[in-house]
């Protein structure tokens, strides 16, 4: 078990100097919110408004009664949603309670990637300036309206994308060496590509290799699938499944997923490269992932322990799985978050919850004692 460091609070002009940012946070119950009372519903939109005029987009008027009640059912269902997708495993922890950073996927039918409903949805709608992109795939999601640009702070931007509900940033595309094995009527694998796991769950895959029996085989977060589950490529998931779940540690919070011969494995991955497996990390190192969920990230190391890290790089559900690197060394797996406020957008800085991961030595260890699937993993090569 962790110990959480006392940090020092976030001041109340940091914390509350922007209304734009409390547009995605106001349903997240922060543990410094005693710093300064939550900004009135109406309040807030305006002061969206305000902000959405500074960079060219204008708002039609807002009925302010309409826009508060949006507020308190975009709440509920934000409550509702959170509830469903984020998996508490561990109730023992203090609070601030760990939360898992899987997601659930988004099926037809259901809101698309990022999509709320209540204000942001308007907010959406009255920033549309042209014909709204063709919804073909409720996680790969393409937004042109204004608020979607300047939610992924990124107001020029002809599109942006969006792949896990909840999520505010422009997330990685699929790249064009998955489109080539797609091609070959294969699926790619490496460091952060983006899964489905058991058909319900969406996380991102740590490494792709080899182990000492010379299967193919990838690292996952434990708490993504059972063993059994079936894994599909999310950047190729008409190909079907490639692989499944064949063990996993709950304790250090990693799976091993089996290939098969639809898969292609490698150790680069949409610019992301996999030079070495562990090594040591300390307090005060600067570290990196790459999630599906909130793309490439970096963050200072807080605690370096012998079976977990805790961090503060920026992650949400989805990005469970992601690799945390250390100058090209995969140090360990995103596993989840301690607090109650994940980094949906840019514009929180550096203001959300500290992000843990598992010890990718002690990973090893484990899977070398254990034997079986995995037990002498190694990294792929390049493609």
């Amino acid at each position: 078990m962790l110990r959480i460091p006392r940090l020092q609070k976030p001041s109340k002009k940091f914390l509350f100097g922007s209304a734009f940012v409390g547009a995605f946070l106001f349903a997240a119950p922060a543990a410094s919110a005693q710093e300064a009372p939550p900004p009135h519903p109406a309040a807030l939109v305006q002061q969206v408004a305000s902000d959405l005029e500074k960079v060219g987009i204008d708002l039609p008027s807002h009925d302010v009664q309409r826009a508060e009640q949006a507020v308190q059912q975009l709440q509920a269902a934000v409550d509702d949603g959170v509830a469903q997708a984020i998996n508490s495993i561990d109730s023992a922890l203090p609070e601030p309670a760990r939360q898992d950073f899987a997601t659930v996927v988004a099926q037809a039918g259901l809101p698309p990637a990022g999509g709320r409903g209540g204000v942001v949805q308007q907010l959406e709608r009255l920033t549309q300036s042209g014909p709204a992109p063709l919804l073909v795939d409720p996680n790969y999601v393409w937004k042109n309206d204004g608020f979607s640009k300047l939610a992924a702070m990124k107001p020029n931007a002809d599109f942006v994308l969006r792949r896990v509900p909840g999520s505010y940033f422009d997330a990685p595309r699929t790249p064009e060496e998955s489109h080539e094995a797609m091609a070959r009527e294969h699926s790619l694998y490496g460091p952060g590509t983006p899964l489905f796991v058991g058909g319900d769950m969406m996380c991102t895959l740590t490494a792709a290799g080899t182990d000492s029996a010379g299967r193919k085989v990838g690292l996952t977060a434990g708490h993504c699938g059972d063993v059994g589950a079936e894994v599909v490529s999310a950047d190729s998931w008409p190909i079907g499944p490639s692989g499944k779940v064949v063990a996993r540690n709950t304790k250090l919070d990693y799976a091993v997923i089996e290939f098969d011969d639809k898969a292609e494995i490698s150790n680069e991955y949409d610019g992301v490269r996999a030079w070495k497996l562990g090594g040591g990390i300390k307090p005060g190192d600067y570290t990196c992932k790459r999630g599906v969920a909130t793309g490439t990230t970096c963050g200072v190391v807080f605690i370096h322990e012998r079976t977990a890290h805790l961090n503060h790089v920026c992650a949400m559900a989805g990005d469970s799985g992601a690799p945390l690197f250390k100058d090209g060394r995969v140090v360990g797996a995103v596993t989840g978050g301690l607090g109650n406020l994940p980094c949906r957008t840019p514009w929180q800085g550096i203001l959300h919850s500290p992000t843990e991961a598992n010890n990718m030595d002690t990973v090893l260890a484990d899977l070398n004692r254990r034997g079986g699937p995995g037990a002498g993993f190694t990294l792929a090569g390049s493609r």
